[in-house]
């Protein structure tokens, strides 16, 4: 048995259909849009202004393929605080916002605190990036890690319609 989930926006098909393809290709034309929505032009760019006002889309962005312009690797962290307590974490989180090689943290639950996404040229340059966040003052934490060897699925691939579908809103 499904949980309910509260719908938090009301949205129809047409919307989520317009949102899906902006997920895909951000630069489509209006034209291209209405025509892949089924909507003409103006209901359509209509719609959008309206999911934009509405803070559902929050912006455009290119997708950059950063191993085009230097050699990088990803890695995945987990972190655990060692001494977990609102000034500890929000100390943590204040350091890794200013880190630019930290493209994600996550806050999690359960046996761990964060997850990182952490830019690197090497595992060398990884390991220094470590070592300096352990050198901050205040830190005190445990990680593991894992080095991503490729891609398989970004939230950009999905469809929001089959997403929302399965939680049967």
């Amino acid at each position: 048995m499904r949980r309910q989930h509260q719908k938090l926006a009301q949205l129809d098909r047409l919307d989520l259909k317009i949102i899906t393809a902006l997920l895909r290709e951000g630069r489509i034309s209006k034209v291209q849009l209405s025509e892949q929505v089924g909507l003409s032009a103006t209901p359509c760019w209509e719609r959008i202004k309206k999911l934009e006002k509405s803070g559902i889309i929050r912006g455009y962005h290119a997708d950059i393929d950063l191993s085009r312009l230097v050699n990088i690797s990803y890695f995945r962290v987990e972190i655990t605080l060692n001494s977990y307590s609102m000034a500890a974490a929000n100390r943590f989180e204040k350091t890794v916002k200013a880190m630019p090689e930290v493209i994600e943290c996550e806050a999690v639950l359960g046996g761990l605190d964060y997850v990182l996404k952490i830019a690197a040229t090497s595992t060398e340059s990884y390991r220094e990036i470590m070592e300096n966040l352990l050198d901050e003052e205040g830190m005190d934490f445990d990680f593991r890690t894992f080095p991503i060897t490729k891609p398989v699925k970004s939230f950009s691939d999905s469809s929001v319609i089959e997403l929302i579908e399965t939680m049967d809103i």
